[in-house]
């Protein structure tokens, strides 16, 4: 892999430790819930595709300021992951799961990324929280990575994933040093059709070291296809739209 960077673009790369465990739950009410929910979007989608095709565009050029990246391509960036969390080249071999999964055709970025489970439907844990409300965050499935923020003012987080999650029954959040910064606990499930980029501020963490977590939780019923993480990045200040994304050759 290639990038192509000016004499103002830097890229230091990090490594992280982290470990968690997890328990396993028994069945209620809210499984019959999400049983019946996803029953009723199966009727109403019966021809949903299980692998999708479609990509989004990549743009020419790379953001500047830059402290942190990876793509995954041979190396797991340092990335420490718990129960579902794997890493490796993506190769589907899922069957229909829980009900019918929609897996990307690829990652957004060469042949290697991190999933839940990478190459099969993620788990029925039990590990889910009332929705939003994440009582136990040490048995979900964690990926952790560590960043050194050191002598900045500013970051931002930045990184591409394709949800095939069955909200709000299972759902996402991410944590830096042990806080919530980003959740998607809500809603309905939708077939994902594309990669999406998504951007978080965390500039409440930047001066010091921190441990950024993204955290799977998976109810005991209707599992999907999962949760699909690549080209991570952390910037020293808000990457404009048009460079989110650059080629790599």
């Amino acid at each position: 892999m290639k990038y192509n960077l000016n004499s103002t673009w830097i890229i230091v790369l990090a490594s992280i430790v982290a470990v968690t465990g997890a328990t396993i739950v028994e069945a209620s009410v809210e499984d019959d819930k999400e049983l019946a929910a996803a029953a009723a979007y199966e009727a109403t989608n019966p021809t949903a595709p299980t692998v999708w095709a479609a990509e989004p565009p990549v743009h020419d050029g790379t953001p500047s300021g830059v402290v942190f990246f990876t793509d995954f391509e041979g190396s797991d960036g340092g990335g420490v992951g718990t129960l579902d969390w794997e890493w490796g080249t993506f190769a589907w071999s899922g069957a229909v799961c829980g009900y019918t999964p929609a897996p990307p055709v690829a990652p957004y970025s060469g042949t290697d990324m991190w999933g839940t489970v990478l190459n099969d439907c993620y788990n029925n844990l039990g590990n889910n929280s009332a929705t939003c409300n994440n009582a136990d965050p040490t048995d979900d499935s964690i990926l952790t990575f560590a960043v050194d923020l050191t002598g900045l003012s500013e970051a931002w987080l930045y990184w591409w994933e394709w949800p095939d999650i069955n909200l709000y029954f299972d759902w996402a959040e991410i944590r830096v040093n042990g806080n919530v910064v980003w959740q998607s606990c809500t809603g309905d499930y939708v077939v994902p059709t594309a990669w999406v980029q998504q951007e978080v501020d965390i500039s409440a963490y930047a001066g010091a070291p921190a441990a950024i977590s993204f955290h799977f939780l998976a109810s005991t019923v209707v599992e999907r296809g999962g949760w699909w993480i690549d080209d991570l990045m952390v910037t020293d200040a808000q990457v404009p739209v048009e460079l989110q994304s650059f080629n790599i050759e």
